[in-house]
């Protein structure tokens, strides 16, 4: 089901379920339209508005937009995520040459960013658009932190890594390789930094608890970084992944990627349903040929590569909601050369404890809905904020903590403007009744983008689900000026017979036929009732809202 997860408002609730469903909340019909029109440039500079990683968000992205397309109830999801592709591609040169380096104030307090991963590419670019002058520290030799060291190649060209990393330096960002581990908020501060933002990631890896001798066991963040240097690993005939993320996805397709390698097999403790990765990724690997062993856990692992799986049942659901994996009496064994573990990425709670870092009872970094920590101007950004999340909510976290800067510098965000777009609601309402049978292949760009910017429904500017699925015609919507949406919907009392229709199709969590203004034509139905909305009697009108009622007298 498409959701908001917010409740439904009183009035301008036209709202498009792909940019509330983006971490970073880009402004996709616009940009789509933008495409749509051959303003690739314009596209792209709308992109960045909001992305400083195009290129990575471009392959990498974990596009919840897609699952929260509203084109889903009528044929299937725009490919939002490629069009991002196009604009880039065939946007760049042109936004290259009419964007022109920040100036950078003299006034602006100097920010140090630690860790030049996706995180904190994304706070040295917002911040240094600006006018801050930022330094990123980095212990490793070069810059991208998971997406550069650790994400497979094959997922993403190195090429477009260097890209957006290109783009932040020229924005005047600086970057310090090879830094110290134990560089501390105190010696930053020291240095004349007035803010500092963590963006260290979770680079630890917890393992398995294993009985047995067999020495071949790879944790999977050290196993992923070799294979990314092109590192000779011998891995054997059989590797065994234990874990169902994203990374176990990513640990056995570089395994069969690896010279002697035939199988590789993921090993799962709980079943499908319960597998936290992904279904994109799943699916890919599925597509390279990586088998999957659910319901077993292993518990031993001999030198003679004999690996002993225990058969698991489920029980009842945890705290998270997945349902719990319990032991049976069955074990199998398998033939395993190598094993790879892949689970329990964290972040390293000790040395952001020698870092200066406030901690909460559980070990987590104790942090406000902007990231800030308990000390004043400092703040956590990306996966060490809050565990492994996915690239573009590591860049969320970084635009909320930039804007809380920027607005304590009296620096003007443009991240909740809202501004009118001249579109035609009666071209848009449209193309609800155009069903693609044959999608047109991406390869085929300007065919591609003509197709998907005309499926587009704008769901921001047109919505009016509750409208169209009613049989009773009991909500309508009408022109009213003075709004941010052009439409406002109109519940009409009388045809209601609260068959639910609207509630069911409503991306937001409400009731249209209770939560919108209703006309109501009888005394006793308004009486009845709780809805917002008013009833005329003669020369006076009756009006609720907020659960409070007025009577208004109509000048003759």
């Amino acid at each position: 089901r498409i959701e908001v997860a917010e409740d439904l408002p009183l009035t301008d609730c036209y709202v498009a379920p792909c940019v509330t469903a983006c971490a970073i909340k880009q402004d996709i019909p616009e940009y789509i339209r933008l495409l749509g029109e051959h303003r690739y440039a314009d596209a792209l500079e709308l992109i960045y508005q909001r992305n400083a990683l195009p290129a990575i968000t471009g392959h990498i992205c974990d596009h919840q937009c897609q699952y929260n397309c509203t084109r889903l109830d009528y044929d299937s999801a725009l490919n939002i995520r490629e069009l991002k592709k196009v604009a880039l591609e065939k946007g760049w040169d042109e936004y290259k040459q009419r964007w022109h380096k920040p100036a950078g104030s003299g006034s602006r307090h100097p920010v140090a960013v630690i860790g030049a991963g996706p995180a904190g590419l994304a706070a040295g670019y917002f911040l240094a658009r600006a006018g801050h002058p930022v330094t990123l520290f980095e212990r490793e030799a070069n810059a991208g932190g998971v997406v550069k060291n650790i994400i497979p190649q094959f997922r993403i060209p190195a090429e477009l890594i260097q890209h957006d990393i290109d783009f932040v330096a020229a924005h005047g960002v600086k970057f310090e390789y090879g830094c110290s581990p134990d560089l501390t908020i105190e010696q930053l501060k020291n240095q004349g930094f007035h803010y500092v933002l963590i963006a260290t990631g979770t680079d630890k890896n917890s393992g398995v608890k294993l009985a047995g001798d067999n020495q071949n066991v790879w944790k999977s963040l050290p196993f992923l970084r070799e294979y990314n240097k092109g590192t000779a690993l011998k891995l054997g005939k059989h590797v065994v992944v234990v874990g169902a993320g994203n990374t176990a996805m990513d640990c056995a397709r570089a395994a069969l990627r690896v010279p002697g390698v035939e199988k590789a097999t993921i090993v799962y403790r709980r079943s499908l349903q319960e597998m936290p990765a992904w279904r994109e990724e799943y699916e890919e690997a599925l597509h390279d040929g990586v088998e999957f062993r659910f319901l077993n856990n292993p518990e031993r692992f001999d030198a003679d590569g004999t690996l002993t799986l225990r058969v698991m049942s489920l029980g009842e659901p945890d705290e998270k909601g997945r349902r719990r994996p319990v032991e049976t009496n069955e074990t199998v064994t398998l033939l395993v050369d190598s094993l790879i573990t892949a689970i329990g990425e964290q972040q390293d709670t000790e040395a952001l404890n020698a870092m200066g870092v406030p901690l909460d009872k559980n070990g987590w970094p104790d942090v406000d809905h902007n990231g800030e920590t308990r000390l004043t101007d400092v703040f956590m950004i990306g996966d060490v904020q809050r565990g492994p999340s996915s690239i573009v909510a590591a860049v969320g976290t970084a635009r909320r903590a930039t804007d809380a800067i920027l607005s304590r510098e009296n620096i003007r965000s443009h991240q909740n403007d809202k501004y009118w777009n001249n579109v035609n609601p009666a071209e848009i309402y449209q193309r609800k009744g155009d069903i693609s049978i044959t999608l047109v292949n991406s390869d085929d760009r300007d065919a591609f983008v003509a197709q998907e910017a005309a499926r587009c429904l704008e769901c921001n500017y047109v919505c009016s689900k509750c409208v169209d699925v009613c049989p009773n015609r009991a909500n309508v919507s009408i022109a009213v000026p003075g709004f941010q949406n052009r439409f406002q919907t109109l519940h009409l009392d009388a045809y209601c017979n609260e068959c639910g229709n609207c509630a069911q199709f409503c991306p937001w969590n409400g009731k249209p036929y209770k939560d919108k203004i209703t006309v109501f034509s009888l005394a006793q139905d308004f009486d009845n009732s709780s809805n917002p909305g008013f009833l005329v009697e003669d020369c006076r009108v009756r009006v609720r809202l907020n659960n409070q009622s007025w009577v208004l007298n109509i000048d003759s």
